[in-house]
C-alpha cells in the first residue's frame, strides 16, 4: 500500500471518485482551502462531503437546473421528504422544493440572495441530509449524463441484514435497535431532534455539551435548540467534581447531556459511568458518540440512552463512504420514548453505499487491530521527540473508564502539539493531509485550521482556545495498518526538520 509518500494538492486516496479525502499537502494549501482561493478549489474534484459539493452531486444539480429552467438558482439535493420538509421549514420563506426523481428533491433560491444559498447549504452540512456521491452517479447514468459507473468490490448479499448484524454485535444491542444513517452528522441530528421532541413533551429544556463537540454537532446544539432551551458547556471533561456540580445544579430542568467518549480532538475521556449514573438520576437522557475510538475499541451503550456515530470512520475503512449509526439502549428507562421517535427522523443510508460498507466491514477488525498496534508504537515514539510537546490519546493520562474492547484503550486517533514549526512539519510530511480519521492508511489533519478558521486566525480565537485547553496549532494523527517502522521514519524525517 503506498500510502506513505507526497500526495499532490487535490488529489484522493483511494483513487476512487467517492474518496471522501482530498490531499492539502501544505499549510498554504490549508489556507487557500478555508479562505476560498481559486488555485485550491478548482483543484478539488471532491473532498470531504458535507463541506465540498462533490463533483458527481454538482453535475446532477445542474443537470436539473437546466431541465427545470432555473439556471439562476443555487441549489442542493436531498434524498427523502423528511430532510426536505425539515429544510424548508427551518430556512422558512424565499427557498422552493421540487421532487425532480421520485423521492429526490430539489431545494432552491435565487443565486443572487448570497446568504440565502449560505444558509441552505450550511443546513445540509450540519444535518448530513444530501444526496450521496453514488446515487448522484446512478441518477447521472440514468439520465444518460454519464456513461458508466466507477467499478468497486461490493457485497452481493443482503447488505442491510449483514451490517445491522455486524453493529449489533459491536454496539451491544438488539438489530431491530440500530438505525443506519446516511451520515454521521445525520445520525447525530436525528438523535438531537428525537431526544428534543422528548424533552419538550415533559418540560425539560437545560442541554448540557461535555468537552469540546466536532464542528456540527456543536452547531446543532447552538442553532437549532429552541426558544426557552438553554446550552451549557463545560470543556474541562476531567474534572469530575466541577462537571457534577454544575450539572446536579440544574435539577429538574436538566434534560440531555451530550458528550463524545473519548473528545475530539483532545482525546479525553470524562468518567462516563458515574456522570450518566448522576444524570439519569436526575431524569436526564445520555446522548454519547464514540466516533473518535469507534465502536470497535470502546463500549458505550451501557452507559447511553442514545449512541451516535459516524461510520465514515473506521468501518469505511477505505475512507470512501459517507454513513453513520444510531442505536437506542434497549435497557434505557425511556427506550419506548425514543425509539420510534428516532425512527421518524432518520435518514437511511443509498443502497450502494450500504453495500460496500458491508464488504468494507468484514475486513475491518484485523485492520483496526494493525490500526491500533501502531497507534500506540507511535505515541511511545512521539513521546520522546524533542519537536513534540505533548501528546494526546485515550488511557494515556488516566484510565478509560468505559469498558474497552482492546488492549489499546482508545483507538487510533493521536493529537500531538508542538515544540518545533508546526507548519514546517505538516509541509514536510509525506502522508496523506487532509479531514477525517480512521482510515486504513495514515492521514494527518490541522484539525483547528479545518474546522475552526475562525478562531486560528484571530487573537482573541486563538487566546480563547488556549483558555480551554486547545492549542490552535494542534495536529490530530489518524495511525493506518502500514508497516510500522516506515511510519516511525517518515514522522522522524518531519518532525526533525521542523526543528531547523
Amino acid at each position: 500500500m503506498d500510502a506513505l509518500r507526497h500526495f499532490p494538492l487535490g488529489a484522493r486516496f483511494p483513487d476512487s471518485p467517492h474518496a471522501v479525502v482530498s490531499s492539502l499537502p501544505t499549510m498554504a494549501d490549508v489556507r487557500g482551502y478555508e479562505e476560498k482561493e481559486p488555485r485550491v478549489i478548482d483543484a478539488l474534484r471532491s473532498g470531504y462531503p458535507r463541506f465540498v459539493v462533490h463533483e458527481f452531486v454538482q453535475r446532477l444539480i445542474d443537470f436539473y437546473l437546466q431541465q427545470e429552467s432555473l439556471s439562476s438558482r443555487t441549489a442542493v439535493l436531498v434524498p427523502s421528504r423528511r430532510s426536505a420538509d425539515d429544510l424548508l421549514g427551518w430556512l422558512g420563506r424565499g427557498f422552493s422544493k421540487l421532487e425532480v426523481d421520485p423521492s429526490v428533491y430539489l431545494i432552491f433560491c435565487d443565486a443572487s440572495e448570497g446568504q440565502r444559498a449560505h444558509e441552505l447549504q450550511k443546513f445540509v452540512q450540519h444535518t448530513g441530509c444530501g444526496i450521496s456521491s453514488r446515487q448522484a452517479e446512478d441518477l447521472l447514468m440514468q439520465h444518460g449524463v454519464m456513461d458508466a459507473r466507477f467499478e468497486e468490490e461490493t457485497l452481493s448479499g443482503n447488505a442491510q441484514v449483514a451490517v445491522d448484524r455486524e453493529l449489533a454485535g459491536l454496539i451491544g444491542c438488539r438489530e431491530s435497535d440500530v438505525l443506519v444513517c446516511s451520515s454521521g452528522m445525520n445520525a447525530f441530528y436525528a438523535g438531537f431532534r428525537a431526544v428534543q421532541e422528548f424533552n419538550q413533551s415533559r418540560g425539560r429544556t437545560a442541554w448540557v455539551q461535555l468537552g469540546w463537540l466536532y464542528l456540527d454537532s456543536g452547531k446543532i446544539l447552538e442553532q437549532f435548540l429552541e426558544d426557552g432551551e438553554t446550552l451549557e458547556c463545560i470543556y474541562d471533561v476531567r474534572d469530575a467534581d466541577e462537571v457534577f456540580k454544575r450539572i446536579e445544579s440544574l435539577g429538574d430542568s436538566l434534560g440531555t447531556v451530550v458528550v463524545e467518549y473519548p473528545s475530539n480532538p483532545l482525546i479525553q475521556a470524562c468518567d462516563l459511568r458515574r456522570i450518566a449514573e448522576l444524570v439519569h438520576r436526575l431524569g436526564g437522557v445520555m446522548m454519547v458518540d464514540p466516533t473518535i475510538a469507534s465502536v470497535y475499541n470502546v463500549d458505550v451503550l451501557p452507559h447511553a440512552d442514545l449512541l451516535v456515530s459516524s461510520l465514515t470512520k473506521y468501518a469505511s475503512i477505505e475512507g470512501d463512504i459517507m454513513i453513520g449509526a444510531l442505536a437506542v439502549n434497549p435497557d434505557s428507562a425511556f427506550y419506548g420514548d425514543l425509539v420510534l421517535r428516532t425512527s421518524s427522523f432518520y435518514m437511511p443510508p443509498y443502497k450502494r453505499d450500504l453495500s460496500r460498507l458491508a464488504y468494507e466491514m468484514s475486513r475491518a477488525p484485523e485492520i483496526i487491530a494493525r490500526m491500533n498496534e501502531n497507534a500506540a508504537r507511535l505515541c511511545g515514539f512521539l513521546r520522546k521527540h524533542p519537536a513534540i510537546k505533548k501528546v494526546f490519546a485515550a488511557g494515556s493520562e488516566e484510565p478509560m473508564n468505559a469498558a474497552t474492547k482492546t488492549d489499546v484503550p482508545g483507538g487510533v486517533v493521536i493529537t500531538v502539539e508542538f515544540v518545533g514549526d508546526m507548519a514546517k512539519f505538516y509541509d514536510a510530511v509525506n502522508i496523506m493531509k487532509g479531514p477525517s480519521f480512521g482510515t486504513r492508511y495514515t492521514l494527518l489533519c490541522p484539525f483547528m485550521y479545518l474546522a475552526h478558521y475562525d478562531l486560528v486566525t484571530t487573537e482573541e480565537g486563538r487566546a480563547w482556545l488556549r483558555s480551554i485547553g486547545i492549542d490552535p496549532d494542534l495536529i490530530r494523527i489518524s495511525v493506518g495498518e502500514e508497516d510500522y517502522e516506515a511510519i516511525e521514519n517518515t514522522f522522524r524525517e518531519a518532525l526533525d526538520a521542523s526543528m531547523v
